[in-house]
């Protein structure tokens, strides 16, 4: 048995075995996705843990029972895509660390987070050192087992990451409400735009030079338009230099250069709750729109029989979701992409998903999809997912 994977093993083993412990309640993040979401000046102090980590585990397994075969990245029917272990430490009042590690049966170790963050800087800043999600869009600011679907919709799949785009650097983050209403910028300086394509070849590291390196930052805005209603709207950007293929290979086995990309993008939410506690009823409406821009300067000689295609794409989606009782929620979403990997083939996608939390602490969701590119068969897809959390975890979106 790979090493990797008895790693992973370990560390699942020593929390189960931990998560019966008492152990601190986990604090909210910030900025988190409900209704009591309101962004402060600076954040409250939390108690020091004595270096004592609260441990906890999420386990998440699909099931992938599509007619014409899996769609899942290894083909298989049924897997366990992610185990995670994660710990979390208030160091000192104002300092905290969280590492989350992930593992799945294709024996793959992951770091999905390793931070230290402080909000005991001057003006209300708060800074976040070490690997995290980049602060790109709305759903890719969220683990993909939080999601209220099977998968990150694909204008993120395309364009960021399949499993969300993730980078090593520095964060840093500011409330404020200048205009009658809350904001929140957030920028972020990282090693590289992406993981490394191993596929590729260049001559030197896109992050060899500082211009290389990965840059974004986002804009949220929010409204509370009502006692049980609020509306957000962000604006977002990611730049960085990624391997591109030249569409041939020279004698010292270079296929690609580092070409600067840019991902710019727009989200909403309108989220409403009921207040009746006896009738709980909720709604969400999001959607997100993002342009791709790829740098075309480096090609010499554009019309070239084997120049590669580069242009630029877009993509979006809507999504709603209708609470039809305390533990059933109904939603749906249409996605539309132009489609990289597929030279801009538009990619439309309609699913609907049946969300069921049978315990607050796991859910269930059950998902048809219908998509098609533009010259292919359209294919359907079914789709399960079931997610567990042990110990102290987020609390569920709404």
């Amino acid at each position: 048995m790979h090493r990797p994977f008895l790693l992973g093993a370990s560390a699942l083993a020593f929390a189960l075995s931990a998560a019966g412990a008492q152990r601190p309640a986990r604090a909210p993040r910030h900025g988190a996705d409900s209704l009591t979401f309101t962004p402060q000046l600076g954040a409250p102090a939390l108690p020091a843990d004595g270096g004592r980590p609260a441990i906890s585990a999420v386990g998440e397994l699909v099931a992938d029972l599509s007619p014409d075969g899996s769609t899942q990245p290894d083909s298989a029917r049924f897997g366990v895509r992610t185990v995670e272990l994660g710990l979390q430490s208030t160091l000192e009042r104002r300092l905290r660390a969280t590492i989350f590690v992930s593992a799945n049966d294709r024996q793959r170790v992951t770091i999905d987070e390793a931070t230290l963050g402080t909000d005991a800087l001057p003006w209300g800043v708060r800074l976040r050192l070490g690997r995290a999600l980049m602060p790109v869009g709305k759903e890719n600011t969220e683990h993909r087992h939080d999601l209220h679907t099977v998968e990150y919709p694909y204008v993120v799949q395309r364009f960021l990451q399949a499993d969300g785009l993730r980078g090593t650097g520095i964060a840093a983050s500011k409330a404020f409400a200048p205009f009658g209403f809350q904001q929140e910028l957030t920028v972020s300086w990282v090693d590289r735009f992406g993981d490394a394509i191993d596929s590729l070849t260049t001559r030197e590291p896109a992050s060899r030079y500082v211009d290389g390196m990965g840059y974004a930052a986002r804009l949220r805005n929010y409204w509370t338009l009502a006692r049980d209603a609020d509306f957000e709207l962000s604006g977002s950007a990611v730049t960085g230099r990624r391997p591109t293929s030249t569409g041939f290979t020279d004698p010292h086995g270079v296929d690609a250069v580092n070409a600067r990309q840019t991902v710019v993008g727009a989200d909403a939410t309108l989220r409403w709750r009921s207040a009746d506690p006896a009738r709980p009823r909720s709604f969400l409406l999001q959607g997100e729109l993002m342009r791709q821009l790829n740098d075309r300067s480096w090609l010499v000689n554009p019309q070239a029989a084997a120049a590669p295609v580069i242009r630029d794409y877009d993509g979006g989606y809507v999504y709603a979701r209708w609470q039809l009782s305390e533990r059933w929620y109904a939603g749906g979403r249409f996605d539309s992409v132009q489609d990289p990997t597929a030279l801009g083939a538009r990619l439309n996608a309609g699913s609907a998903v049946f969300e069921w939390f049978p315990v607050p602490s796991a859910k269930v969701l059950a998902s048809y999809e219908r998509r098609q590119v533009d010259g292919r068969r359209g294919e359907d897809r079914i789709l399960f997912a079931g997610a567990f959390a042990l110990g102290p975890h987020r609390p569920h979106r709404f």
